[in-house]
C-alpha cells in the first residue's frame, strides 16, 4: 500500500512528535511518502519512507493553494492508494476514488466560548476558516482518527454521524518522561524552592490569567512556592497575564520562564513539587500525560478530555474558578500522604500509554482503511 503523508502543517513540537514516532514505528510492507518543509528535520528515516520537501510555504493560505494545484499530480505520479493529513485538513482536488484519512487534533477552532475571546482579527477568522475545513475533511474521510472519546463525541454532537469509519487512538508518551528510581537534577532555571510547574502555550484557553487570580488567594492565605510558567506565548494574552502578575505583587513568586528544550522538561516535572495543568479545552493533553509518569502529583482542570485521562489519579479544579484553584492546592500542599498517593498511581495510569502502540493502532487502521473501505462502524 502506498501511502502520501502531507506533514506541510507539522511546525510546532506537538504536530511533529506525533509524526515521527509513527514513522518510527512504520510496518514494513507500507511504502510512504512524506511531504514536509525543510524545517522539519527528518533524521534515519526506515527504508520505505521517502521524504519530499518543499519550502516557502509557511503562510497557511499560500499553503492551501499549493496543495490544491500541486498535490493532485504528485499522487498521481507517485500511485498513491491512500492520502493521509495528520493535521486534518483534505485538499478539495484530490484523484477521485482515492482513499483518505485524517487525525483530528484541533479542539481550539470547534470550542465557541474559548473563540470568542479573542479579538476580531487574524487569529478569530483563521479559527472560523479551520472549523469549516475541518469538518469538511472529517465528513470526507475514509478514515477519522480521534485521539480521546472526548473529541469524538463532541464532534459526533456537532457534525452527526460521519460517512467513513472512526477509529480511537490517542497518543503516546516518550520514555524520557517515565521517572525510573534514578532522580534528574534539577533545571538551572528552576528556583531551589518548591515550584508549581505549569508547562504549556500561554493563551487564553489555557487559563494562565485564572491561575494568576488563584495564586494570588492562596498566598493570601499563607501559601508558600513559586508558579512557574514554560512554554511559548500568544504575546496579547502573555502582555495581560504580565500585568496582572504586576498588579497584585507576585512578581517574585509568579515566573515566565519562556521556551526551554524539551529535553530539560522530564527533570522539571519530576522536581515540581506538584505539576499544573488548567487547560480550558483540549483534544489529548500530551503535556498532562508526560507530568502523569513524572513520579508527582498534579493539579488539573476538570474540563474535558482531563478527567478521561487523569481519572481518579491526579486532583481537580474549576479552570474557570481562581478560588477553586487556591482552595485545591492549599487541599493538596497540606496532604503530603495524597501527594504521594497521586504521585505513584498517576505513573501506574499512564504507563499504557506509548508511542509503539499508538504507531502500531494507527498503520493497522490506516492499512484496513484499504480492506473494508465500505464498512462505515469499524471503530477502534
Amino acid at each position: 500500500m502506498r501511502i502520501f503523508v502531507n506533514a506541510l502543517s507539522a511546525r510546532l513540537g506537538g504536530g511533529q512528535t506525533y509524526l515521527l514516532n509513527l514513522l518510527k514505528h512504520i510496518p514494513k510492507d507500507l511504502q510512504v511518502y512524506i511531504l514536509t518543509q525543510p524545517t522539519f528535520h527528518l533524521d534515519a528515516l526506515p527504508n520505505n519512507v521517502v521524504k519530499i520537501e518543499q519550502s516557502s510555504l509557511v503562510n497557511p493560505l499560500l499553503r492551501a493553494v499549493w496543495e490544491e494545484v500541486c498535490i493532485p499530480s504528485i499522487l498521481k505520479k507517485l500511485k498513491i492508494d491512500l492520502f493521509f493529513s495528520p493535521g486534518g485538513l483534505l485538499p478539495k482536488s484530490l484523484p477521485r476514488g482515492m482513499l483518505t484519512a485524517v487525525t483530528f487534533q484541533n479542539m481550539l477552532p470547534f470550542d465557541h466560548l474559548q473563540r470568542v475571546k479573542y479579538s476580531y482579527g487574524y487569529r478569530r477568522f483563521r479559527d472560523w476558516m479551520l472549523k469549516r475545513g475541518l469538518s469538511s475533511s472529517m465528513r470526507q474521510a475514509d478514515l477519522v482518527i480521534f485521539l480521546s472519546k472526548f473529541a469524538r463525541e463532541f464532534i459526533r454532537q456537532d457534525l452527526g454521524e460521519l460517512a467513513g469509519r472512526s477509529a480511537l487512538i490517542p497518543h503516546g508518551i516518550h520514555p524520557s518522561f517515565r521517572a525510573n528510581g534514578i532522580p534528574l537534577s534539577r533545571p538551572d532555571w528552576a528556583p531551589n524552592s518548591d515550584y508549581f510547574l505549569y508547562v504549556s502555550w500561554i493563551d487564553h484557553y489555557k487559563a494562565q490569567l485564572e491561575l494568576v487570580r488563584g495564586f494570588n488567594l492562596y498566598y493570601q492565605q499563607g501559601g508558600k512556592g513559586v508558579l512557574l510558567f514554560v512554554g511559548a506565548e500568544y504575546t496579547p494574552y502573555a502582555d495581560i497575564v504580565r500585568k496582572e502578575i504586576v498588579n497584585l505583587g507576585l512578581s517574585e513568586s509568579v515566573r515566565f520562564i519562556g521556551n526551554v528544550p524539551h529535553g530539560e522538561l522530564p527533570a522539571a516535572y519530576q522536581n515540581a513539587k506538584i505539576n499544573i495543568f488548567g487547560s480550558f479545552t483540549e483534544n489529548c493533553p500530551n503535556i498532562l500525560l508526560e507530568m502523569m509518569v513524572s513520579g508527582r502529583p498534579a493539579l488539573v482542570s476538570n474540563f474535558g478530555p482531563m478527567p478521561e485521562f487523569g481519572k481518579n489519579v491526579v486532583e481537580y479544579f474549576n479552570a474557570a474558578s481562581p478560588v477553586s484553584f487556591a482552595m485545591q492546592l492549599s487541599k493538596l500542599m497540606g496532604d503530603h500522604a495524597r501527594q504521594n498517593h497521586l504521585g505513584n498511581a498517576a505513573m501506574q495510569e499512564a504507563e499504557k500509554y506509548t508511542w509503539e502502540q499508538t504507531a502500531q493502532l494507527t498503520w493497522n487502521a490506516i492499512r484496513n482503511t484499504k480492506k473494508d473501505r465500505y464498512d462505515c462502524k469499524w471503530q477502534i
